[in-house]
């Protein structure tokens, strides 16, 4: 198991890659509405999605190491 220092450490890092992620998403999001060919943005919607997809797994491992701290 993981010391309390190790999980904080592990928090912090999914904290950050959890701000990438977001503002990536948001990032090709607001470049949907500026393409014109619907193929490219389908392929950008689909995109954000999976990126949307990332950050809710994100934040499924940011739950269960509090979980793994609280203990």
């Amino acid at each position: 198991m993981a010391s309390a220092s190790e999980l904080r450490a592990q928090i912090e890092e999914v904290d950050r890659d959890l701000e990438n992620l977001r503002r990536t998403a948001a990032d090709v999001r607001s470049d949907v509405g500026e393409e014109e060919d619907p193929a490219d943005r389908g392929a950008l919607i689909q995109q954000a999605d999976e990126l949307d997809g990332q950050v809710q797994d994100l934040l499924a491992r940011r739950e269960d190491l509090l979980r793994q701290l609280e203990d």
